[in-house]
Order: structure tokens, then sequence, then C-alpha cells
């Protein structure tokens, strides 16, 4: 019986996406593969406009301002979502499901930049049907409140700051 339970290898939630690439092969290394990348690019990305509030900040742009709001938004979001590819996570569906649908909310009755907003969408619906597709690597669960109130919050702070107009 000791040597059944050594051979069943238990996927726990903390191994990372690297961990997965290093240790798979074939098609599996590719899906695990292409979170690290998500993970990497959002988390990059994410970086990057931290880096940019700061640098505004350092060069006499006002801390307390909308615009600056709306980065510290992006870059949370950025963050949450880095972390949810690099350790494949179930909640991404539920999280690109609802950008998805309020980027499509928005384009259909908010926006004038059309061409933008179709590539972002577009690009949005195409991470979406890649998580689909890869669902059943996915782990934890599909609904973690905590998870989803940390993202859906500044999600709709920076939705409602667009849309109303409040920046440009």
């Amino acid at each position: 019986m000791s040597s059944l339970r050594r051979n069943i290898s238990v996927a726990s939630d903390e191994v990372s996406a690297l961990e997965r690439v290093r240790h798979t092969s074939g098609y599996l290394r590719f899906v695990y593969g292409a979170y690290l990348i998500l993970g990497i690019l959002f988390f990059g990305i994410g970086i990057y406009t931290a880096l940019g509030i700061v640098m505004r900040s350092l060069n006499g742009g006002a801390i307390l301002s909308f615009e600056t709001l709306l980065l510290f938004c992006y870059a949370l979001l950025n963050g949450i979502l880095g972390y949810g590819f690099i350790f494949f996570r179930r909640w991404l569906l539920v999280v690109f499901s609802s950008v998805l649908f309020l980027k499509t909310f928005r384009a259909l009755f908010f926006s004038s930049h059309e061409a933008v907003v179709s590539w972002s969408i577009f690009i949005v619906a195409s991470i979406l049907f890649f998580i689909f597709l890869t669902k059943e690597y996915l782990s934890g669960r599909y609904l973690v409140l905590g998870v989803i109130i940390s993202f859906a919050t500044p999600l709709l702070v920076s939705f409602l700051l667009i849309t109303l107009g409040m920046i440009n």
C-alpha cells in the first residue's frame, strides 16, 4: 500500500508553471509554457505600470489624481493576472469572462475608438479561449471570493473612470 502512495503524484496548488514546464514534455510542456509566458507578460506589464506611477510622481506629477488611480488599478489587475497565469488558476476563466463582458458592454454603449476596442476584445477573447481549451490543467477553484473581489474592485473602478469620462 505504501509503495502505491509513493507512485501517485498529487498536484499541489503551489506548483508554478515553471516547475511544470521543467517536469513535463510534449503538449503539456507547451500548455504550461504558454501559461508561464502569459504570467511573465502580465507581471511585466504590472511592474512597468507601477514604475510609471513612481516616475510620474518623481517628475512632479500629481500623486492623487484620476490618472494615477487608473494606473494603480491597471498595475494591480496585471499583478493578479500574472499570479493567476504563473500558478494556472481556475479563477482565470471567471476573471477573463468578466473582462470580456465589460469590454463588450463598453464597446456597444460607450466607445468611440472602434479599432482599439475591437483589438482589445479580440485579445481578451483569444486568451479566454485558450484558458477554456486548457481548463482541465488549471488548479484551484473557479470562484475564490478573495481573488474575485480583489480583481473586480479595480476593474470596476478603472471601467468607471474611463467610461464616465473622468480620464480622456
